[in-house]
Formats: structure tokens, C-alpha cells, sequence
């Protein structure tokens, strides 16, 4: 089993195939994805929300279909196979 490493991901953006990869720091998988894929397609979004009676910045909940992005697969070395990340775990990132 992988303790960390690069994930080898290919997914759709805007109905264009793409393949890419990255460092994975060897926590969990699919977290590590979804948040490789906002972080490279979407520009944060900041709102601002009030916490313990002072102004903080927060990110809302990102829906990576609404910004084009679907069919995410990860290449699971283990098994050495593509594995594809379900369509709802992509709409509340």
C-alpha cells in the first residue's frame, strides 16, 4: 500500500478529457483530489461570516459539477486500475 507519493487522476474539465498528477501527501485520497481540483480550477471564493462575535473568512461549499468539472478517476496502484470517485462526492466540496 501507498504511504504517499504522486496520484495519477484523469477527469473532465468543461467536456475536455484531461490526465494530470500530483504530489499526494499520503492522508486520505479522495479528499486530497477534490481539493487539488478546486485548487487548480476554481478561484476561492471568500464569504464573510461572523464567529465568536468577530469577522472571519470563510469557503462555501464548492460544486465541482457547476464549474465544469466531472468524471474524476484516480489510478489505485494497488490494484492497478482506475477508480471512479462518485458524482455526488463531487458536488459538496
Amino acid at each position: 500500500m501507498e504511504s504517499h507519493g504522486v496520484l495519477k487522476i484523469k477527469y473532465s474539465f468543461q467536456e475536455v478529457p484531461v490526465e494530470d498528477e500530483f504530489e499526494w501527501d499520503g492522508g486520505d485520497k479522495i479528499g486530497s483530489i477534490l481539493a487539488y481540483l478546486v485548487k487548480k480550477h476554481i478561484e476561492d471564493p471568500l464569504i464573510l461570516a461572523q464567529a465568536r462575535g468577530g469577522n472571519r473568512n470563510t469557503s462555501p461549499d464548492i460544486n465541482l459539477i457547476e464549474n465544469g468539472i466531472d468524471d474524476v478517476f484516480y489510478f489505485e496502484c494497488d490494484t492497478v486500475e482506475w477508480l471512479e470517485i462518485p458524482t455526488k462526492w463531487l458536488v459538496n466540496v
